[in-house]
């Protein structure tokens, strides 16, 4: 069953993006160059530390593929992209960096990934307002696979501390879908 869970979850992983890069080189979807820059940087260093952690094979074969597509998605965000260069987006980088920085300081992998939730977050922040501001410019596919990718590979393995970065992106995943249909659920509230 593990391993079925980890394949739906693995293929899942792989055709959001998918979704994602093909709205945003239609021109459809317009990814925030901050967050998209941060997010590669902190996904990377999150994955290098679960491998660091001998974090369990969801939470490793999960973090590398968020951190694959993550770096073709910041790629694509400096051609079809939008923001990136106010003082906002600046104060989440520097927020960012010293996520990344405790976790250097530290050298415990487990706080490295807690420090890199801090960083990440710090990164969806620029997200979440452009999100808010042009709902139209962010594809609730992408978010949606996300969301199931992560609730797959939950299942796959008994939960340990290297599982909490695989629940926060499934948090984040639900609030981008929450963004970027505010208007209807606000009407919806309304009634």
């Amino acid at each position: 069953m593990q391993i079925l869970l980890l394949t739906l979850s693995s293929i899942l992983i792989v055709i959001g993006p998918i979704t994602y890069i093909v709205s945003i080189t239609r021109g459809v979807s317009r990814p925030h160059r901050m967050t998209r820059f941060i997010l590669a940087f902190v996904l990377g260093i999150n994955f290098f530390s679960i491998l660091a952690a001998h974090g369990n094979t969801g939470a490793q074969v999960f973090s590398g593929f968020v951190f694959l597509q993550a770096l073709i998605i910041f790629l694509l965000s400096l051609w079809q992209g939008m923001g990136g260069t106010n003082i906002s987006d600046y104060v989440c980088l520097v927020i960012a960096v010293i996520g990344i920085i405790g976790w250097q300081f530290t050298g415990d992998p487990i706080i490295g990934i807690w420090f890199s939730i801090l960083a990440d977050f710090s990164a969806y922040v620029p997200a979440f307002i452009k999100t808010w501001k042009h709902p139209n410019t962010e594809s609730p596919w992408y978010y949606f696979l996300s969301m199931i990718a992560v609730i797959l590979s939950l299942l796959a393995y008994n939960l340990d501390t290297s599982s909490i970065f695989q629940i926060y992106i499934g948090l984040c995943s639900i609030a981008m879908i929450a963004i970027i249909y505010h208007k209807k659920l606000l009407k919806i509230i309304r009634l």
